[in-house]
């Protein structure tokens, strides 16, 4: 969607040239490597683990596009909701988080997604000022947001009892 965008102009690039420079690729990088760590379910399958095999396991640095892109069809952060919290496994079978052959229905699942993640992010307690909107995800106009949304997440993650992923990542 954001390519049929028309350039921005004025006030609007000068904050779009801001929000892009205090991103930091190799803290995305990081995000990326956390996600590849955390240890699925043993019954997790389908779309979403395929989403997440295809993050390098040894990313070091990544561009803000090439991170958007990794997680903008919303399908690595069903992964993500289900690694933390497990009991949530059955929400997979929803047709959300299938993956639609129609176009049409896929924008708006792609979107329902990524909301359903940010409902996610709040029930287990990241604030609502750390968190990203849809569009700033959707639209690539907000991507270091959604760096320091899952950055929280991770260090809200580690706080929890029961957590599985990589000790002392985010210390």
């Amino acid at each position: 969607m954001a390519q049929f965008r028309a350039e921005k102009a004025g006030f609007a690039r000068d904050a779009q040239r801001r929000m892009e420079g205090k991103f930091d690729s190799e803290t995305a990088a990081k995000v990326l490597r956390w996600i590849r760590m955390l240890p699925p379910p043993s019954n997790l399958t389908g779309p979403c683990v395929d989403s997440v095999i295809k993050i390098p396991q040894d990313i070091q640095t990544v561009s803000s596009d090439a991170f958007a892109d990794y997680l903008i069809d919303g399908l690595a952060f069903g992964y993500i909701t289900v690694c933390l919290d497990p009991s949530r496994l059955h929400t997979l079978q929803q047709n959300t988080w299938r993956v639609s052959d129609r176009p049409v229905f896929e924008t708006a699942r792609q979107r329902e997604r990524i909301g359903l993640f940010l409902e996610f992010l709040s029930a287990f307690g990241v604030r609502g000022t750390s968190q990203f909107q849809t569009d700033q995800l959707y639209e690539k106009t907000g991507v270091a947001q959604v760096v320091t949304s899952l950055c929280q997440l991770g260090l809200e993650a580690e706080k929890k009892p029961g957590y599985s992923g990589p000790a002392k990542f985010w210390s």
